[in-house]
């Protein structure tokens, strides 16, 4: 394989008799193990983790979850800098494929199988293969004695703590659903190394100042993200998955056991030593004030950050919810666009079963991992019985033309889900009289290639490997862009001109009156009832913002307005429709404004914000939080 031929010869053969060195790991004596060491074993062990995880050593900077994500987006040219966005179907460059997609799986399945030996060799070398966690007094009775210092410096000095580090951040049930076996891996390693009084120092302190304890933050996080399973869309088509949820058993007593460890170390160090596993948080200006005191109080602004804040507080309950779109007899009580399907397909079909499962677990995921801030997110509505079919509704981001606004749509998992992209159709369109992106159309098509509504170059295109939640990213990071306008068949090559610049700006008040009439004000009026918690909430929690942009929008189009009517030329040469009717839209506008302005408190009283409820990090002047 690629990854063998990389290594030496030593390495070369670790990898094809692992099976035999796994054996004689696991049966050797405390002396035997050190002499294993002496021959330096347990040093292409841990070099190995590095290689197949793809980390250096500790002593140098580990990347970050979030440098990996950027630096992929780089290589895929889909910076900000790229001269078109890639996936949207208005792409440049050949749609032939730049990288084979079964080969790439082909070898990082192949990485990741070697990877869990090398775990499975180093625990058995720490404690013992497939170790017993059930009987505590069998792990006070195993013999430790090889874990001398050189011992010890080898294992803490490899990338074992930030290879755990990195994996354990991750917060998708699907994604941890499809690599079971080299979570498991990690956390029985974790555990045996929380059975050695001088590892478990290196799972309770952060490796770094910016990085988080894998003991008392980490596996506690990972264990309730993963309990939460079980009880996700209880009731939705069928049992879940017995595999995962026997794997979800076994990280619960791993976790105890890692946890116990922690608890019992920290003990016997002063309160100041401990280790705090959450950042102190200042309050904000309201956090003590109920809403509707703030409503009343026309100075209240609330800062970037403490909006942010309170939008969270406020709109995660709705983020992921369920509604009754299934009446009597099985018939949709609520407009569906691919209604047809639903009756065509019985969820509750064995043949389904596979299909019923795997959504399921990707929504369980959604709370986890879809975005939720003020700037820009994402809420999903599923039905109370059948979770193939799906409400989304998605925030226009900041700085878009689509600021603000509250975007729907329905989705649908056909019969052949996973191997075929789940159905999307958009409904906002002002009952399809308004197009607001070139790959957005009236009718509710939606123009994008991992949907197979495109050609676009295969590694663009939907795999079994992709999921819903790419889906609505792409959606909203590819389409609700801040210059659409370029996004039409032919208009990149304006892009960077005086011209080019001058058409997207006009193109951009359109949608902006759209966003503002159809997005905005419709919403308002006449929101779905199974989003009428989360629209209420977000239109008032930006309604400053909102009627901001309202009057933006009012000065520019009387002064483009004022420009046209003086430069008949101008007014004509944009090459589509651009109308105004200042009196109409005055009116309109101004409308949204009051009823923003009259918008009454979605909620009589605030919970108060509570110190150290956000994320785990370095330590604080708190008192620290115990696990």
């Amino acid at each position: 394989m690629a990854i063998v031929t990389a290594c030496n010869p030593i390495t070369s053969f670790l990898f094809h008799s692992h099976l035999s060195l796994l054996r004689l790991i696991n049966d050797s004596t405390p002396e035997e193990k050190l002499h294993l060491h002496d021959r330096r074993v347990l040093v292409l062990l841990c070099d190995l983790i590095a290689e197949c995880g793809s980390f250096q050593k500790q002593a140098v900077v580990q990347p970050t979850q979030e440098n990996d994500r950027r630096r992929r987006r780089r290589n895929s040219g889909q910076g900000q800098s790229a001269v078109g966005q890639r996936g949207v179907g208005y792409g440049h460059g050949s749609t032939r494929s730049r990288w084979d997609i079964e080969r790439a799986v082909e070898e990082r399945l192949a990485r990741e199988e070697h990877l869990i030996w090398v775990l499975n060799a180093l625990t058995a070398f720490i404690f013992c293969a497939n170790p017993d966690f059930h009987d505590t007094d069998y792990i006070q009775m195993a013999a430790f004695s090889h874990m001398t210092p050189p011992v010890v410096k080898v294992i803490t000095e490899s990338a074992i703590v930030a290879l755990l580090e990195y994996h354990l951040n991750n917060d998708s049930v699907f994604d941890v659903s499809e690599h079971m076996e080299l979570y498991q891996a990690l956390l029985e390693t974790a555990a045996a190394m929380s059975c050695v009084a001088e590892l478990v120092p290196y799972l309770v302190k952060p490796p770094r100042p910016d990085s988080k304890s894998v003991a008392k933050e980490l596996v506690p996080r990972f264990r309730d993200i993963m309990d939460a399973y079980p009880n996700s869309f209880k009731g939705h088509m069928g049992s879940p998955d017995f595999r995962l949820v026997d794997f979800i058993r076994r990280i619960d007593r791993y976790s105890e056991v890692i946890i116990s460890a922690a608890r019992q170390y920290e003990s016997s160090l002063p309160s100041e030593q401990r280790i705090r596993t959450a950042v102190a948080r200042h309050r904000i200006s309201i956090s003590e004030t109920p809403l509707a005191r703030v409503a009343e109080d026309d100075d209240a602004v609330l800062e970037k950050d403490d909006l942010g804040l309170l939008y969270a507080k406020l709109l995660k309950p709705y983020q992921v919810a369920s509604h009754r779109f299934i009446g009597d007899y099985g018939k949709l009580v609520i407009p569906f666009t691919f209604k047809k399907e639903v009756r065509n397909i019985n969820p509750f079909s064995p043949s389904l079963k596979e299909r019923t499962k795997r959504i399921a677990k990707e929504l369980a995921s959604m709370p986890n991992t879809l975005p939720l801030n003020a700037s820009n997110s994402i809420f999903v509505c599923v039905d109370e019985g059948r979770c193939d079919i799906i409400k989304v509704l998605i925030s226009g981001p900041d700085d878009t033309p689509y600021q603000n606004g509250l975007f729907e749509f329905d989705v649908f998992f056909p019969n052949t889900y996973p191997f075929s992209p789940p159905k999307c159709a958009f409904l906002t369109t002002g009952a399809g009289n308004v197009r607001f992106n070139p790959n957005l159309y009236s009718d509710g098509k939606i123009c994008l290639s991992i949907l197979g509504t495109w050609e676009g170059r295969p590694e663009e295109k939907w795999n079994p490997y992709c999921s819903l939640l790419q889906v609505l990213i792409s959606i909203q990071g590819l389409i609700f862009v801040k210059e659409p306008y370029f996004n039409e068949p032919g208009f990149e090559k304006y892009q960077g001109t005086e011209k080019g610049e001058d058409y997207s700006r006009r193109y951009n008040m359109q949608i902006e009156h759209a966003t503002l009439s159809y997005a905005i004000r419709d919403q308002l009026r006449n929101g779905p009832e199974h989003f009428k918690d989360v629209i209420h909430r977000h239109f008032w929690l930006k309604r400053k913002s909102v009627i901001e942009q309202a009057q933006r929008w009012l000065a520019d189009m009387r002064k483009d307005f004022a420009e046209s009517e003086k430069n008949a030329k101008r007014k004509d040469s944009i090459n589509f429709e651009t109308i105004y009717q200042p009196q109409q839209q005055e009116r309109t506008i101004q409308a949204l404004i009051d009823e923003l302005n009259a918008l009454p408190c979605p909620v009589d009283h605030a919970q108060p914000f509570e110190e150290g409820s956000g994320d785990g990090g370095s330590a604080t002047n708190e008192a620290p939080l115990e696990v």
